[in-house]
């Protein structure tokens, strides 16, 4: 019995550390102090969202996948910008767009937001290019507004293996936090962009800070939380099919969080889609392979 009373006693004190750990304030500089030459803030549906525009033409959307921001598109904007008005844009919860701890993050949420982020830059209509999540999001909302929409870039995107693990739905407090807190450290954004690179030497100390800075806005680690357990995978399914936007498919061979199987099937499920495969990339083609992917986005926007 003793020793079974020493355990609870144990237990109860890394319970309350854990707890402890949680409340304390998460240290965090203001977003417009991270705000870099280019960004822009605008209020959609009473959040602000960061963004930043180049380029001038018929206007083209980016949004990023899960844990990105603009920093994504670095390469592929200029290329991009040189025939489109380019608008690269952060979804609430993720970069230097607004993060409240109690906020919608669902992908129809976000859908909808892409949609009204549209409206307030009083866009009429735009082509969406999505990465991974962003995928996704940009395929849902090219089915609430296929009006809005003139064509869809789908790369590398999670519809039939994106949501979070099943078991960070079920955490609670204090335990959401700490696990929400561990993402944004080196060790494990690190680990996590290592796996979505072909060529690993490209996750540098500099790419490394860049994808980190999210991390310092206020609520970023509450936000993250959030969308972790509150998270579902039921909206993905049947989106492909609903899809009528002449759309273009990206995947990269070597893509290890989603697989080319699944573009595969993106393809035969979007009727109509255009599907390019690209080599010696991952997840994150955009940055390995920023060329090839730009010259393909410009050749079908101009057809």
């Amino acid at each position: 019995m003793k020793s079974i009373r020493n355990t609870l006693i144990v237990l109860a004190a890394l319970y309350a550390g854990c707890i402890v750990y949680a409340l304390v304030p998460q240290q965090s500089v203001p977003v417009e102090s991270l705000a870099g030459k280019y960004s822009q803030f605008i209020n959609v549906n009473g959040r602000m969202l960061h963004f930043e525009k180049y380029g001038i033409g018929k206007p083209l959307v980016l949004v990023h996948g899960f844990a990105g921001s603009t920093y994504t598109w670095r390469h592929v904007i200029p290329l991009l910008a040189q025939h489109h008005e380019v608008y690269a844009v952060d979804l609430p919860g993720f970069g230097l767009s607004d993060k409240p701890a109690d906020g919608n993050y669902l992908l129809q949420e976000q859908a909808g937001m892409i949609i009204g982020f549209m409206d307030a830059l009083q866009l009429k209509t735009a082509a969406l290019a999505g990465h991974s999540m962003g995928g996704v999001i940009v395929g849902m909302a090219a089915v609430k507004a296929p009006n809005k929409i003139d064509k869809l870039i789908v790369i590398d995107a999670g519809y039939y293996h994106g949501g979070p693990p099943e078991f960070l739905k079920h955490l609670v407090f204090p335990f959401d936090i700490i696990m929400a807190r561990s993402f944004y450290t080196k060790g494990a954004r690190s680990k996590s962009l290592v796996s979505s690179y072909y060529n690993t030497s490209l996750v540098t100390d500099e790419v490394l800070e860049n994808y980190l800075k999210p991390g310092r806005t206020p609520n970023a680690a509450a936000a993250l939380a959030r969308m972790l357990n509150t998270a579902t995978r039921e909206s993905y399914h049947g989106i492909s099919t609903r899809i009528t936007t002449p759309t273009l498919l990206i995947w990269a061979r070597q893509d290890k969080p989603i697989p080319l199987t699944d573009g595969e099937r993106l393809h035969q499920e979007i009727k109509g889609s255009q599907f390019l495969i690209i080599d010696n990339a991952g997840h994150m083609v955009q940055e390995e392979k920023p060329q090839e992917v730009a010259a393909a986005i410009l050749k079908f926007l101009e057809h």
